[in-house]
């Protein structure tokens, strides 16, 4: 298995070190942008390998963002919104549809988690 999860790239790691790699840098910074009160935004950049250095492997370029900031420009990022995008256009409006957003949820492979009272 560990054959075939080999990908191209200079310092021949696995996709499981990759992923790895991965999951310990977006969780730093998600606790970073939690703490700072921001939303998230990534993407890719060219790796960096550094064997001794922590963390070894990085791949990835952040930028914290006002919450409900317009992505920056350039290559694709990612988004993620962490503070509460809708407080206010939610009070001005009394309510969240609990349709729609259960609606939603159930297309985007959620519904499973949803309680037998929000499933209708």
């Amino acid at each position: 298995m560990d054959q075939i999860s080999k990908i191209a790239n200079a310092g021949a790691l696995s996709a499981r070190d990759i992923l790895d790699a991965f999951d310990i840098w977006l969780s730093e910074r998600v606790g970073e942008a939690r703490a700072a009160g921001m939303d998230l935004a990534f993407h890719d950049s060219d790796f960096d390998i550094a064997p001794g250095r922590e963390p070894p492997l990085v791949g990835w370029r952040h930028m914290l963002l006002a919450p409900g900031a317009c992505p920056p420009d350039g290559p694709d990022w990612t988004v993620y919104r962490l503070q509460d995008q809708g407080s206010a256009a939610n009070s001005a409006k009394g309510s969240v549809d609990q349709e729609g957003l259960r609606l939603a949820l159930e297309a985007l492979g959620y519904g499973a988690y949803l309680s037998p009272a929000q499933t209708g």
